[in-house]
């Protein structure tokens, strides 16, 4: 079970929504299965459809969280015009095995659609997401 606070959740849906119509994408630290803190990245991938951390960005925060001893627990994406599920693109682009992908789909009439994914045998698998108040 992965566990991640209501107030983590509300700022990455805020950050969804501040990102429309593009993609947004982040990371939750902390450890092991339990995501403490929220580090939105700059998108820099062409298009709406898709995202792409920028790198050095990404690249100081994976240094810090080293040097802190804390883990890259999920990286958080959105489909702003769609479900809270892998695209083929997901699937084929998971490079973090270690780390729950975790998906917020926008086109849900105002209810929450996140989903986290994990990386098994080269296939990405639903696992269950605990959001704690």
């Amino acid at each position: 079970m992965w566990i991640i606070s209501r107030t983590l959740v509300n700022k990455i849906l805020a950050h969804a929504q501040r990102s429309l119509p593009r993609e947004c994408v982040g990371v939750l630290s902390g450890h092991g299965r339990e995501a403490s803190d929220w580090h939105p990245l700059t998108n820099v991938a062409e298009g709406d459809h898709t995202f792409l951390a920028d790198a050095t960005e990404q690249i100081r925060l994976f240094k810090e969280l080293r040097a802190q001893e804390r883990d890259v627990v999920a990286i958080y994406h959105s489909h702003p015009r769609g479900s809270a599920s892998p695209s083929s693109l997901d699937r084929e682009l998971a490079a973090y095995p270690d780390a729950l992908m975790l998906i917020v789909g926008m086109e849900t009439d105002g209810r929450l659609e996140m989903n986290g994914f994990m990386t098994r045998d080269g296939t990405l698998e639903a696992v269950e997401l605990t959001i704690r108040d």
